[in-house]
């Protein structure tokens, strides 16, 4: 599959600078960045057709983006033998492994317990890689997913046809909750994604209410870059009250890599 690669939607919570021009060019690029969780999601068509229909409710992925991609980049992508590559005119962009069952990793993943989703604090505080809060439960954060908001993740966020996806949600859905959680909590500059391994654990349809509990589980810096590593679980369930919620069912887990601050320009 080739596509050409287009604006990110206008962001619907907290924006990531790095997906604006100005937020990107300090940061050291030559223009915004093309949200890496869309390429993914762009691909996902390949892992169906390779893994089939079962890797939508007990399959697992695990990709690492190598370069930004950019608006009007010609994107290929190629998904067979539970490998993925995604590559423009300067090479990979994302790369990665896919398989139905448990994932190699789903033992290492720690997500805090489910607790239904709460309003953010008036005043977001930062930290650094000092001291940073790992190991504690962030703030959740709950979305009710309409019928026509999952067929609008496809045919608006991603651009595609909306096919069999408007009483499913789209896996890209599920791999775009972890930088939301983090705003949510957190005040940020530029984050840069960096690598998603996601469980899936069953079908998610729409219709219902997602919540998403995460912890950090790691920070450390790389060539002035700081990373976090944070573990989240993604439950469902048809009401986000808290009466209710013993019976969500968890429907993801995920392990997100990401820069949490980019090294300054002048030292890119």
């Amino acid at each position: 599959m080739t596509l050409v690669a287009t604006h990110d939607p206008p962001p619907k919570g907290i924006p990531n600078p790095i997906h604006s021009d100005e937020g990107a060019t300090s940061s050291g690029y030559a223009g915004s960045l093309v949200a890496g969780v869309r390429t993914y999601g762009w691909a996902v068509d390949e892992v169906v057709s390779s893994a089939g229909q079962e890797w939508l409710d007990n399959g697992w992925i695990d990709f690492t983006l190598h370069r930004p991609v950019f608006v009007d980049d010609e994107v290929v992508f190629d998904g067979n033998g539970g490998v993925l590559d995604v590559s423009t005119a300067n090479g990979s962009v994302l790369s990665g492994t896919f398989g139905v069952g448990d994932a190699p990793f789903a033992a290492e993943l720690n997500p805090p317990a489910p607790v239904v989703g709460v309003d953010p604090p008036d005043v977001r505080p930062g930290y650094t890689l000092e001291n940073a809060p790992i190991g504690q439960p962030l703030l959740p954060l709950s979305v009710h997913i309409s019928r026509g908001a999952a067929e609008r993740l496809v045919t608006e966020d991603l651009g595609l046809a909306a096919g069999d996806w408007a009483n499913r949600v789209h896996p890209y859905f599920l791999a775009a909750r972890m930088s939301p959680i983090t705003r949510h909590n957190f005040t940020y500059g530029p984050t840069i994604h960096v690598r998603t391994q996601m469980q899936h654990l069953g079908p998610v349809t729409s219709d219902q209410t997602l919540t998403i509990n995460a912890r950090i589980v790691e920070v450390y810096d790389r060539k002035g870059h700081w990373y976090q590593v944070l573990d989240g679980e993604i439950v469902a369930s048809t009401s986000a009250e808290p009466a209710s919620f013993a019976a969500a069912t968890p429907v993801a887990r995920l392990r997100h890599h990401t820069i949490f601050r980019p090294r300054p320009a002048a030292q890119t």
